[in-house]
């Protein structure tokens, strides 16, 4: 059954306590149709979960150097690229991070695995952007690809000079904040993702609320699909 008019908007409270109402079904199709990590040949989106589940190798970095606007250097990835990784062999296939409901998320110690690998894949040359677009690419529904248009949608601009350490917590920071604004909009983004589906774009709701944010970015830009950014003062 087709979803009801309006029951696609997004609403996120960001960190520095502002909010943003966007036009979710909308930036969704236009980022999706358009955009080259989805719709070129060799896809970024097409080939997220279907690597080797328990290592980082490096086609994983090659892909995500070809499709998805990084240029990371592969000496930068020696250090777990083709080793016995546990801590991405611990995180379960099917954990979700919006799906997952409280208590699912306590009993399959969530919080604790999404920062062991972060702190697995943060590390020198391998800032928070590239980092996360490797973990989307090994578990599509469990982490968000957070750059820096996405942090600064959440209200939380990355410093230029950090370090590692820094580089890991605010990654922790934006991805507990993702799956809190993620499930107070779990009905607009299961909506937009079965509006989407019969279109041929199906994505896991995390990459769908990521790629809405990314693409809601001023600084934002997918060939072939100009948007309108409007602002509004809220009446409190």
């Amino acid at each position: 059954m087709r979803a009801r008019s309006g029951t696609f908007t997004i609403r996120v409270e960001r960190l520095d306590h502002e909010s943003l109402v966007l036009d979710g079904l909308a930036l969704a199709r236009g980022f999706f149709r358009d955009d080259p990590s989805s719709v070129d040949e060799g896809a970024f989106g097409a080939a997220a979960g279907l690597g080797n589940a328990g290592r980082i190798e490096l086609a994983d970095v090659i892909a995500m150097n070809r499709t998805m606007r990084a240029r990371s250097p592969h000496k930068a990835w020696t250090a777990i690229v083709d080793v016995d990784a546990p801590w991405l062999i611990a995180l379960p296939a099917d954990l979700d991070l919006l799906e997952a409901d409280d208590k699912h998320w306590r009993d399959a110690s969530g919080d604790d695995l999404v920062s062991a690998a972060l702190a697995a894949t943060i590390g020198p040359g391998r800032g928070m952007a590239v980092a996360t677009k490797l973990l989307h690419l090994k578990r599509p529904r469990l982490f968000p690809m957070l750059d820096r248009l996405v942090a600064e949608m959440l209200g939380l601009g990355a410093p230029n000079e950090s370090t590692v350490e820094q580089r890991v917590d605010t990654a922790i920071r934006l991805t507990q904040t993702i799956r809190a604004e993620g499930r107070r909009n779990l009905d607009a983004l299961r909506n937009i993702r079965d509006e989407l589906a019969p279109e041929g774009t199906q994505r896991s709701l995390i990459r769908l609320f990521d790629a809405i944010l990314w693409f809601a970015h001023p600084a934002a830009g997918v060939r072939g699909a100009p948007r309108t950014i409007e602002v509004r003062l809220r009446d409190d």
